[in-house]
């Protein structure tokens, strides 16, 4: 009988250790999927991307990206551009 109530303990033991190396693989998998910087893109209302001088668009974190393009379509509320925050995957050499 004691053996059995072991043999319990660690099965159930091997099964939470199972569990967390499954849910830190995830996360690591996760991780490695994520942008590495990220750029805001203008586009007119023709739908054609242009490029506004003097304006910063690419960032490493994606809060601050779109701070500047909410902060972009209120300077230019009265021209027909949109700015939109997009991920890169690969090392900006900027």
């Amino acid at each position: 009988m004691k053996f059995l109530k072991d043999f319990q303990q660690i099965l159930a033991f091997i099964a939470v250790l199972a569990f967390l190396f499954l849910t830190i693989f995830s996360i690591f998998m996760q991780v490695r999927r994520l942008p590495l910087s990220y750029t805001i893109q203008i586009v007119d209302s023709d739908g054609k991307k242009i490029i506004l001088s003097d304006l910063r668009v690419h960032f490493r974190r994606y809060e601050v990206a779109e701070s500047y393009a909410r902060v972009y379509r209120e300077l230019f509320i009265q021209c027909p551009y949109k700015f939109t925050v997009v991920g890169i995957r690969k090392i900006d050499p900027v």
